[in-house]
């Protein structure tokens, strides 16, 4: 049990280094002759595989632990309790998006780079505080089967790629002076987080559910092609090739 504990929080250590990697560099990525287009839309594709084929049912199984958790016998909180922690994870992401971009259009009409200074940092506070929730996540001990810790890793590493190419895309010098070292610097806090405050298990839920619901959001919001932009040939192979490995490894 010993060297299986360790084992898991090694990998788990690696997972969260590969997303701190990924923040740091993704704008050297995003650099190269890469079809950004055809990466969104391929990220797309995985993300809803993810939320539909893995997510799904293992919110099913966090329902039963928030039954247990609070011994709920009958009742809306019996069936719902944890679907209605997603959905406000969904609408509060939204509401938050559609507040800042409100407030960057009355900025702008006073000072155009005040509102891009404030845009900016408005936009990474959310990010941090998703961040260190996911930080949390991947060392709580909450990711202990192998294929959970891959499926969680490809999902979010593509997640974040797409993010930190819209943050760039949004705030340019700003994110690349900035914000990825802000974002890498939150894994690690949510990460360190974890190794000295152990959370009651159905906290942990309660997280999960809200990065759930923040995922499904970033994922139609951002992430969906709109007409004219993105690859409906990249969605198709992202969700066809992830959702077999969801499904069957």
């Amino acid at each position: 049990k010993t060297m299986t504990y360790l084992t898991n929080n090694f990998v788990n250590c690696m997972i969260t280094l590969g997303f701190i990697f990924i923040h740091l560099f993704s704008n050297v990525i995003s650099s190269r002759k890469l079809n950004v287009q055809y990466m969104s839309s391929f990220a797309a594709g995985v993300g809803i595989s993810y939320a539909i084929v893995h997510l799904l049912p293992h919110l099913a199984y966090f329902q039963t632990v928030l039954i247990d958790e609070f011994g709920w016998d009958s009742g809306i909180f019996y069936s719902h309790g944890v679907y209605g922690i997603v959905l406000f994870g969904l609408v509060f992401s939204y509401v938050i998006y559609k507040i800042d971009e409100r407030t960057f259009m009355v900025l702008e009409k006073k000072d155009i780079t005040s509102a891009k200074n404030a845009f900016f940092w408005s936009d990474i506070a959310f990010h941090v505080i998703y961040n260190i929730m996911i930080g949390y996540i991947v060392i709580a001990n909450t990711l202990s089967e192998r294929f959970y810790i891959l499926t969680y890793f490809i999902a979010f590493g593509l997640h974040f790629l797409m993010n930190d190419w819209l943050l760039y895309h949004h705030h340019g010098a700003l994110y690349n002076k900035y914000g990825r070292f802000v974002l890498s610097f939150s894994i690690f806090a949510g990460a360190a987080f974890s190794l000295f405050v152990s959370l009651p298990y159905y906290l942990v839920v309660i997280i999960e559910a809200l990065i759930t619901g923040a995922l499904l959001v970033n994922i139609i919001k951002f992430e969906l092609p709109n007409e004219g932009e993105g690859s409906i040939r990249g969605l198709l192979v992202g969700t066809i090739c992830s959702g077999i490995l969801f499904v069957f490894v």
